[in-house]
């Protein structure tokens, strides 16, 4: 009986092509944008959280106990050791690709008489860019740290500015070590920092070496924190308790859904308004759906009628008019579905490439999609469609037969 209905319904949707055409294109085009839209954003969002976890982060973060959570979060007091047995522990975890160690600290930039209070990161050139490759990109001007010399330093153009520093320059840094004495160094400026599509919280910013810093604070073979990079960024929950077993109790590992918490914010913001008015999308084009079905019920009443009397049942009547709107929606949709996997899969083995004003460099978006998004929006499609023409159904199925086969 089934096979015999869904003939029946085909037929009837092709005997009204040009009615049945506007229906399905309209489910076409809501789930192909849908889609689409879909994947651009989840590329768009991808390519925001690699920009952090790549550039600055690292996908896990190792620190002393009590380190993030206490006042002072830049207490040198507070430090781990970075020497290679410590280092190899965390290296030997599955799924961890490389560590390195910095060491975050205050102080101040003295250049041509003026001074200028500064947050500095040390970092180790080498194994700092294994961990956040991305980093490179960051620097508009000048070079990176990675062979400019033990004392070269990237600072920000507030910084730069606030002293009057140029490239090529040399300025001092003081700030007090471990134990709370002075302490001066003079330092190179050879590359201008800054972030592509992030405005910095602390303006004022630098990177040194970390063996500058070390014999600046009088740290030897410390850090104030270890950042490790993985394989695949989604296993970060996965490979956290591998590492801290690792490690040990006295130290606490964190990954970058806990310091950088803003961006599953961000995202699920997103997520909430691009959910609204992609339902507006598809909430428009199954009220085509409806009112394809309610003129199909107005025009096909004689039709009805004569099913009654032959003995085909309300239920059976109203299964077919279900179904009439399922396939409406499931061929539409599965069309829509298919010509929108097929864009994003281009674009995301191609790539897109966005010039942003103000954005130091450019940003890359690879769309992506799951395919349990895909089934999903192509099931909300028949689903909603056949919803959609449940009470056009109804009404068809609770005529009365006599009076349907006298309608003119």
């Amino acid at each position: 009986m089934l096979r015999i209905l869904l003939r029946i319904s085909a037929r009837n949707l092709l005997r009204n092509q040009r009615r049945s055409g506007i229906a399905f294109l309209a489910i076409f085009l809501s789930v192909f944008v849908m889609i689409s839209i879909r994947g651009f954003f989840n590329g768009m969002q991808a390519s925001i959280i690699e920009s952090m976890v790549l550039g600055q982060t690292g996908a896990l973060q190792v620190h002393r106990k009590g380190l993030l959570k206490s006042a002072n979060a830049g207490s040198l007091s507070l430090d781990l050791p970075t020497d290679a047995s410590f280092l190899a522990k965390i290296r030997s975890v599955p799924g961890v690709t490389a560590v390195a160690g910095r060491i975050l600290f205050g102080g101040m930039v003295n250049a041509n008489d003026i001074s200028s209070v500064a947050l500095l990161a040390a970092i180790d050139p080498v194994a700092d860019l294994a961990v956040c490759p991305l980093r490179m990109e960051m620097v508009s001007a000048g070079q990176t740290l990675l062979g400019a010399g033990p004392s070269a330093a990237v600072l920000t153009t507030e910084l730069v500015k606030s002293v009057r520093l140029k490239l090529g320059q040399r300025a001092a840094l003081l700030t007090t070590d471990r134990d709370g004495v002075m302490s001066a160094l003079e330092l190179d400026f050879v590359g201008l920092y800054g972030q592509p599509g992030f405005a910095l919280r602390d303006k004022k910013f630098g990177f040194v070496p970390l063996a500058f810093a070390q014999e600046l604070l009088h740290m030897e073979g410390r850090a104030t924190e270890i950042v490790v990079a993985l394989k695949n960024l989604n296993d970060a929950e996965r490979v956290k308790p591998l590492v801290q077993a690792a490690v040990g109790p006295e130290y606490e590992v964190s990954t970058w859904h806990d310091v950088a918490s803003f961006l599953d914010d961000l995202v699920q913001r997103q997520n909430f308004i691009l959910n609204l008015i992609l339902s507006v999308f598809l909430f428009v084009a199954l009220l085509g759906i409806g009112n394809t079905m309610s003129m199909s019920v107005q025009e096909r009443t004689r039709e009805i009628g004569t099913m009654m009397s032959v003995g085909v049942r309300r239920h059976q009547i109203l299964s077919l008019f279900l179904l009439e709107a399922a396939l409406l929606g499931l061929s539409g949709g599965g069309l829509g579905a298919a010509i929108a996997q097929g864009l994003v899969s281009f674009l995301g083995y191609t790539g897109i490439l966005l010039r942003v004003p103000g954005m130091l460099a450019p940003v890359h978006i690879y769309p992506r999609l799951s395919l349990d998004h895909v089934l999903w929006v192509l099931a909300l499609s028949a689903v909603g469609a056949a919803l959609a023409a449940l009470w056009p159904a109804l009404r068809a199925s609770a005529m009365r037969p006599i009076q349907a086969l006298a309608a003119v």
